[in-house]
């Protein structure tokens, strides 16, 4: 008894710490978090520079590949073919609460981020 007494602090520090580490968000999301906090009608040269390195780097994901080039390809609003591809990544049971968040601000994106939408993409940036 005395021994789980003593496993049992070590165990609960252990999951609470592994949550933790699940919860952090990958680079590709923290980064178009950072672009889509200060975007303003498009990104510039150097954010679509980095979008298309994000695209491009094999261990970013299938949705946050598809979250960048709609990113990538905005002009005050998303395209039609992404908002397409967007939509779809919101009803995606399997698409990340990260990914489907970014796909949300951008389906609803006039230009800039509303400031609701920016808080949201500082907590994801950050």
């Amino acid at each position: 008894m005395k021994n789980v007494l003593r496993t049992l602090p070590v165990l609960l520090i252990a999951l609470s710490l592994a949550s933790y580490v699940q919860a952090a968000e990958t680079k590709a999301v923290q980064t178009m978090a950072g672009i889509l906090v200060k975007l303003n009608h498009f990104p510039s040269d150097a954010e679509k520079k980095t979008l298309q390195d994000l695209i491009a780097d094999k261990s970013t994901t299938k949705d946050e590949a598809t979250v960048a080039q709609a990113l990538l390809n905005v002009q005050h609003k998303v395209t039609d073919a992404d908002k397409a591809k967007l939509e779809a990544l919101t009803k995606d049971a399997n698409a990340s609460a990260s990914v489907k968040t970014l796909a949300d601000v951008l389906l609803r994106l006039n230009h800039t981020p509303s400031d609701a939408d920016k808080e949201k993409l500082k907590k994801l940036a950050a």
